[in-house]
């Protein structure tokens, strides 16, 4: 394989190795806030009968529902979203004649109350004036529903999923409030289904990427031997392939615990480690190959390194000697690990662009 072959190849993995963990690590916190937000339901079928202006329902609290606890046992959820009620729905108890029931409330559970009583108690579920902004019949995307019923279907389905567990309840902002960790963001079901798989190819991606830097750099120094910065980055993508395969299991040994949490250390330090021998035997040879390599780029890419080294060792000193919040750990971790990225991206402009 020639040179200039191999630098267009190399040049490609550069970029994609730039871009995909990018998409991986800022689509699965895209993928969490979108679900988080995803507000519709189904809600169940109270059986109105709409038709004939009768707006209520009412059951009787007995043992076979437990005494309104288990308030839905007799009622099936609606199969579409668009079959949901656009009102929203009260809930009162009464006693036979229809007479609310004051010590009793809705939003609690009264089974023990109501089983006490000695009279009958009925649930009694009243549409009212206001609009459900759970109900996509009053949303905007209605149109869109209406198109594309089966999009809004799916993301249901998937958010309902008796697997789906999310790392928070809300929608956030970890680059600049530093809410979560990455890790708890992509290790559930269903983030880690994309993140994974993501990563995993930016496993390979690295690979090739510190196999073509060493196949290149062996044809023009005719060197036979494996460069340093090759092996080093082989290691950083071995120990990035431990850290994302065992992400998320949980050990009951505190050994094992603390191995797991090492990788991504090793990860960041055989990272750095390839990219300061990379850019050093390219300042060794530039002059002499200076027609495959953009000198400007090249000294942009040694203060990088320059800067990603001390500001890491900057970090770790930090961590060590002062205690911060977790907020401030996180926004760290999240915006470091968006930031290394860039050694992939300079070394795609690196290089000159083949004929």
């Amino acid at each position: 394989m020639s040179v200039i072959k191999s630098i267009r190849k190399l040049r490609i993995l550069a970029f994609f190795l730039f871009l995909t963990p990018a998409i991986g690590l800022v689509g699965s916190l895209i993928i969490h806030n979108y679900l988080i937000n995803f507000k519709f339901e189904k809600g169940y079928n109270y059986n109105f009968k709409l038709d004939k202006s009768e707006k209520s329902s009412t059951i009787l609290c007995s043992k076979n529902n437990e005494f309104c606890k288990n308030r839905n046992i007799d009622y099936q959820k609606f199969t579409k979203l668009g079959q949901c009620y656009k009102n929203k729905i009260s809930e009162t108890f009464i006693n036979k004649e229809g007479d609310k029931i004051d010590q009793i409330r809705a939003d609690e559970s009264n089974a023990d109350i109501i089983k006490d009583l000695n009279y009958e108690v009925y649930l009694k579920r009243s549409l009212e004036k206001e609009l459900d902004t759970v109900c996509i019949l009053n949303s905007n995307s209605l149109f869109i529903y209406n198109i594309f019923p089966f999009y809004y279907e799916s993301i249901y389905q998937l958010k309902n999923h008796k697997d789906a567990s999310f790392g928070t309840n809300v929608v956030v902002n970890p680059f600049f409030k530093g809410e979560t960790s990455i890790s708890n963001i992509v290790k559930r079901f269903p983030l880690n289904y994309f993140f994974k798989p993501v990563l995993y190819i930016t496993v390979i991606l690295m690979i090739l990427y510190w196999y073509y830097f060493n196949f290149i750099f062996k044809k023009l120094t005719n060197n036979k031997k494996n460069y340093y910065f090759f092996s080093f980055g082989i290691l950083s993508a071995i120990f990035l392939f431990f850290h994302v395969f065992f992400l998320g299991w949980t050990f009951d040994s505190e050994f094992l615990t603390k191995l797991r949490r090492s990788y991504v250390v090793f990860f960041i330090l055989f990272e750095i480690l390839a990219q300061a021998f990379l850019i050093r035997k390219v300042l060794l040879i530039k002059d002499q190959f200076i027609e495959y390599f953009n000198e400007k780029i090249i000294f942009i890419k040694l203060s990088f390194v320059i800067f990603i080294c001390s500001s890491s060792a900057l970090i770790l000193g930090l961590l060590i000697f002062y205690n911060f919040s977790s907020n401030i750990d996180y926004i760290l971790e999240w915006n470091y690990f968006l930031i290394l990225l860039i050694f992939y991206f300079l070394s795609f402009l690196m290089w000159k662009k083949p004929n």
